[in-house]
């Protein structure tokens, strides 16, 4: 949870518990905000309320109580030990049941999502610069083919980085 809060998301807890537990729960974790006595239903509407007040919503959950919820977040986490409904309509499936992987997971998207940014600039540049100078002559066919593997390359070796920078933090 203290990884999810580094990255500015605010972590909600939404569960069918009494208010006890809930509350023994949340303190135990970090979590400031949470519901108790929650019925799918419920939750179901407590994300749908999130999203009209555009919030981006990650939805994490094991339980069959869970599943409407996790559908209709914008991304969908369930615990691989859960209910089998929750593991078809999630978008990420945690295999070690542990909120710790959300965190990883969180983290491995995020620089997933980077990389691409960066393969895109680097594909524009390629074809902002060889294409023109192809097509003026300035540069001859053969140069042109070589330069657009090279362009591929470093789109691959740039994107091999993401598992080298979370292994390393």
């Amino acid at each position: 949870i203290s990884k999810v809060k580094e990255y500015g998301i605010k972590p909600v807890m939404l569960t069918g518990d009494n208010k006890e537990n809930a509350s023994k729960i949340a303190n135990a974790l970090g979590i400031s905000e949470y519901k108790s006595k929650m019925t799918p239903e419920e939750k179901l509407r407590y994300v749908g309320n999130l999203q009209q007040e555009g919030a981006v919503v990650i939805m994490a959950g094991d339980g069959i109580n869970d599943s409407l919820a996790l559908s209709r977040a914008d991304i969908g986490v369930a615990m691989a030990s859960g209910a089998e409904i929750n593991l078809q309509t999630s978008d990420v499936v945690l295999l070690k049941n542990s909120l710790v992987e959300l965190g990883e997971a969180i983290a491995i998207g995020r620089k997933t999502y980077k990389t691409i940014k960066q393969n895109i600039a680097i594909s524009i540049l390629y074809n902002a610069v060889t294409i023109p100078l192809a097509m003026a002559g300035f540069v001859i066919p053969l140069v042109a083919a070589i330069s657009m593997s090279f362009s591929s390359i470093l789109v691959v070796l740039n994107s091999t980085k993401i598992k080298s920078d979370i292994k390393n933090g």
